[in-house]
């Protein structure tokens, strides 16, 4: 962060904000940011927004968003989290033509001509984004108006939270500003306009390098530079699940996995851990629901008697999944509640569901959300760190 930059606070938009995990991780990353302004079409995920920020995000479509409606804010920074459909197999990995990408093109089409460009932009979305047409466009787009960029696979494992959720990550910083930046276009002469040709032809060679580096400019560990390098040092052990879950909630009717859906799954794969268990699997928004498979991890509850009394183990969990439904039936196997689930994305304490909304919506939600921590430490150790760039 610059010296300016430190005497005020950072001004955000939030574009796809969700239930507000990105604001979040500003929060935590505690380089003195603010959100101005949310948006997001998502009513319940607003209603949650709203519930715990005291501020409703506007629900007006990115896609239909003015260059009037940012400039009002003259942020310094845009946090993103469009969707990640367009790049997934459920999806058909259809990208940008994808009517679900239309958002996050919009902006890239607005960066250039807003009066008040960010400095700053972070980008989230699901793995296999970094092989698209859409990143292309998004680096296309902020390389050619000066920024630096640096991308990066990251998953909670790699701070030893419990739950495996590898995520494409970008954080851009404006390096090389717009000659003309801030002034009249009338009041341009022709060395304004050399200069910002050769700004520019500067930037496309610079931005032509970056792509064709491939997937080789994209960090696939952390910590990958010495900037990071106290981000994770001391959390790399990974914490068992018992750090996470409510024991009162095995009791819970409402989460326990229904035996009609144990039954009739066609093929072996359910992700099953137990309290001693050190990582979970992803949690999409299909969990809770009776798509079992690929949509997160199960607990199993029960305990074995052959385990003496103690925790269940997993290796037992696997050996019922072969031996057919009857015996998972006796693993006593649930959901995770979603309070479970947004300790295990590292929500705050303070996260509250407001009543109108359901179990599965909840989930559903978080499903869509990202881990808070691990955006918290990249905000503060990459987009805003002083020493971080030119290191990579």
């Amino acid at each position: 962060m610059d010296a300016d930059q430190q005497q005020r606070q950072v001004v955000c938009l939030e574009f796809f904000s969700g239930i507000g995990g990105l604001h979040y991780g500003l929060l935590e990353s505690g380089v003195g940011g603010r959100v101005a302004m949310s948006w997001d079409m998502n009513e319940n995920a607003n209603a949650v927004y709203s519930h715990n920020f005291g501020r409703r995000p506007s629900n007006k479509a990115i896609d239909y968003l003015t260059a009037q409606d940012i400039d009002m804010h003259r942020a310094d920074c845009w946090l993103l989290s469009p969707p990640c459909q367009p790049y997934t197999r459920g999806g058909n990995y259809r990208d940008c033509d994808d009517p679900r990408a239309r958002g996050l093109l919009r902006l890239l089409d607005l960066l250039p001509r807003v009066a008040h460009r960010p400095t700053h932009v972070f980008v989230e979305n699901v793995m296999n984004f970094e092989n698209s047409r859409s990143r292309v466009a998004l680096v296309t787009a902020l390389g050619g108006l000066g920024f630096e960029i640096v991308e990066c696979l990251v998953s909670p494992v790699q701070f030893g939270i419990p739950n495996s959720r590898l995520r494409y990550f970008l954080a851009a910083r404006c390096r090389w500003a717009e000659p003309r930046a801030g002034r009249e276009r009338g009041a341009l002469d022709d060395g304004d306009d050399g200069a910002r040709a050769a700004w520019a032809a500067e930037n496309s060679q610079r931005t032509a390098a970056y792509l064709a580096r491939g997937r080789a400019a994209v960090h696939t560990s952390w910590p990958f530079g010495p900037a990071a390098a106290t981000a994770a040092g001391a959390e790399i052990a990974l914490r068992p699940l018992r750090d996470y879950i409510d024991p009162a909630c095995d009791a819970d009717p409402a989460l326990r996995v229904p035996a009609a859906d144990i039954a009739k799954r066609r093929r072996p794969g359910l992700d099953i851990v137990t309290p001693a268990s050190r990582c979970t699997a992803t949690f999409t928004k299909a969990y809770g629901s009776s798509h079992l498979l690929g949509s997160g991890s199960l607990l199993q509850t029960a305990r074995e008697p052959s385990a003496g009394g103690g925790a269940p183990q997993t290796e037992t969990a696997v050996a019922a999944e072969a031996a057919g439904p009857e015996r998972l039936l006796g693993l006593g196997l649930r959901f995770f509640s979603p309070d479970e689930v947004a300790r295990l994305h590292h929500f705050p304490q303070a996260l509250e569901f407001p009543a109108c909304t359901t179990q599965r919506q909840r989930l559903q939600l978080l499903g869509n959300s990202l881990n808070v921590h691990v955006v918290a430490q990249l905000l503060r150790h990459v987009l805003f760190s002083a020493s971080a760039w030119g290191e990579y």
